[in-house]
């Protein structure tokens, strides 16, 4: 959950820790900076070094159970857990042994983050989590990076066609992120440029001549391409809470989506956007067409967009909340 070569992968993490940091917290920061299965010996060692003979106050732990296991069962201080998405909605439910191990490091923890409040119910509800010290506190965004840019200057800078209506995908290019809808929708809407942004992860990508795929791009330029789009489409099979429709709807872009996970708590349907049934490609084409098709509605919704994101999904009022927690364990 850190971020490799300075892409989008895990950026959200390291963006936390930045803001702590700044806030004259000292982060020890014990990483698996390797995609290879044997960077776990490492990473394992280290954790388990660190917890033993490292001076810290708190241990705060991402994702689970990889990261989260080892601090549970040497547990010398408070201990925070955060779930992220698939470690809650997916991971849990595959095997009783997943759910054994879930569940021991939730019932470990002196508080259990989520990042939506879809998500904490799973872990209340469904994994027995006391809900006194589960707290919702997504990442949040830097709203004073993502914003409101000219179109035609981002088109311009980014050698995209002035005449095209746009529609941006951004994340990675995976089953589990609607990635065959969006692909439907661009088979039967030839007039609409689909660009999609994100790492290619073992998925065939589309032919389709009205279909751009970008790659990674260096996070500082993800406003531009937001900002050159019209729309954006998340149309998830899975979700915890997806950072880029904050970043596209604080940019002022309408965002798309599906009705799983935090999505429905992000975008307000037919306010900031609209939200779809998962799994329709029909729904999905049809509300991409109807916004496309409505200059003033876009426009309004991305002042809508804009505005709510400010004061709901601001990266330091949450790490206001964030500190609280840390506050409330050292006393």
């Amino acid at each position: 959950m850190y971020p490799r070569k300075g892409f989008c992968f895990g950026t959200f993490v390291r963006d936390q820790v930045k803001s702590m940091e700044k806030r004259g917290v000292v982060v020890d920061k014990v990483v698996k900076r390797t995609k290879n299965p044997l960077g776990y010996f490492s990473f394992l060692s280290l954790s388990i070094y660190k917890l033993l003979f490292s001076k810290y106050d708190i241990v705060h732990a991402h994702y689970v159970p990889h990261s989260a296991l080892i601090p549970a069962m040497i547990k010398r201080k408070p201990f925070i857990v955060r779930f992220h998405g698939d470690d809650a909605r997916i991971f849990p439910w595959k095997n009783r042994m997943n759910y054994s191990l879930v569940k021991f490091v939730t019932n470990r923890a002196d508080k259990v983050i989520s990042v939506s409040e879809e998500m904490k119910g799973i872990l209340v509800n469904r994994l027995g989590a006391d809900s006194s010290k589960v707290e919702v506190i997504s990442s949040g965004i830097d709203t004073h990076s993502f914003i409101p840019m000219d179109r035609e200057q981002m088109r311009n800078e980014l050698d995209l066609p002035m005449e095209k209506k746009i529609v941006l995908f951004v994340g990675r290019l995976h089953k589990l992120k609607g990635l065959d809808l969006t692909y439907e929708c661009a088979k039967q809407t030839p007039d609409i440029l689909y660009v999609f942004i994100g790492r290619k992860d073992g998925e065939q990508v589309a032919t389709y001549e009205n279909c751009l795929f970008a790659g990674e791009i260096p996070r500082n330029d993800i406003p531009k391409w937001m900002n050159a789009a019209d729309i954006l489409v998340l149309p998830s099979y899975t979700e915890g809470l997806p950072n880029v429709v904050v970043e596209s709807l604080s940019c002022g872009i309408p965002a798309v989506v599906s009705d799983v996970g935090g999505c429905p708590e992000v975008v307000k349907d037919g306010v900031t956007g609209f939200v779809v049934r998962t799994g329709d490609a029909e729904q999905l084409r049809e509300k991409i067409v109807f916004l496309l098709s409505d200059d003033s509605l876009r426009y309004n919704m991305g002042i809508e967009g804009r505005k709510d994101v400010v004061e709901r999904y601001d990266h330091d009022r949450l790490m206001d909340k964030l500190e609280k927690v840390y506050q409330s364990l050292m006393s």
